[in-house]
């Protein structure tokens, strides 16, 4: 007896399958992948779909209508006011962040305004780890108790005696924070007073004269000049007597300046540097 059930299913009589067809995506290429890995999408999808993809990492170049523009993860419109906490932790902080070429000056803006908010709050955070060990070490010296006048006649004592290493580290990272505000704030006025493509370079120059600042203070090691400004400093040699003498909290509140302002010059060469040639 012979099986009709090959004719029925291609004669499309009851029971052949056809009704549950999905015709709409006939003529579809099969989802199978293929040797790029993508599913069996073809060059020219590639190129059809680079103009939709989402951007990874800081940023990327993205062509639209044969226009090429820049799109970053997290853009946020002009008039937002963009969390300064969640911005020292994003990917615009790091180190090395990979700025694509001809990455625009508004991005290399904001991968140095990240950072020195990242360092800002890393010296806060160093600030309060410090205040945490001063108060281990106070409350072993009195034994978790403080007498009436006790706290008084310590604080006379250590006027007397100078400030411990301690305090010194503690003067030295407040002077840090001090310096970050200041080095952000200078960068909000370069940026309100000039177009994306000269913020950074009239910044770079804020720093130097900074640095040029610190270098004529008594503070400052012989050489600083010539070592942070390629240049020696006008009466740099006689700044010692031309003002205070220098004191141990003076010293570190300087070296907690000037080496904020270092990083700053440096985050500011990393993000400008010139692109590598092909």
């Amino acid at each position: 007896m012979r099986d009709d059930s090959d004719e029925r299913g291609n004669s499309g009589g009851p029971g052949d399958g056809w009704d549950a067809f999905d015709w709409n995506a006939w003529g579809e290429t099969p989802a199978t992948p293929g040797a790029n890995g993508r599913n069996g999408v073809s060059p020219h999808d590639d190129a059809e779909e680079g103009e939709h993809e989402a951007p990874a990492g800081p940023g990327q170049w993205v062509s639209q209508g044969g226009v090429l523009r820049w799109e970053q993860p997290g853009d946020v419109d002009e008039e937002e006011v963009t969390d300064a906490r969640a911005e020292a932790r994003s990917h615009w902080a790091g180190d090395e962040v990979e700025l694509p070429p001809g990455v625009p000056d508004t991005a290399r803006i904001r991968a140095t305004r990240a950072w020195l908010l990242r360092q800002r709050t890393a010296e806060s955070d160093a600030v309060g780890y410090l205040l945490l060990e001063r108060r281990k070490l106070e409350a072993a010296r009195t034994g978790g108790a403080t007498e009436p006048g006790e706290r008084e006649e310590r604080q006379v004592e250590q006027q007397e005696t100078g400030e411990s290493p301690l305090d010194l580290a503690l003067i030295e990272h407040q002077a840090a924070i001090e310096a970050y505000d200041k080095v952000l704030a200078a960068l909000e006025e370069v940026e309100a007073h000039n177009g994306p493509q000269r913020v950074l370079v009239e910044f770079h120059l804020w720093l130097n004269e900074r640095l040029a600042m610190l270098a004529a203070m008594p503070e400052a090691p012989a050489g600083f000049a010539e070592r942070v400004l390629f240049a020696p400093v006008e009466d740099e040699e006689g700044a010692d007597s031309s003002g205070p003498p220098a004191t141990p909290r003076s010293e570190a509140e300087w070296q907690g300046c000037a080496e904020a302002i270092l990083q700053a010059r440096r985050r500011v060469e990393r993000v400008t540097a010139p692109e590598p040639e092909d």
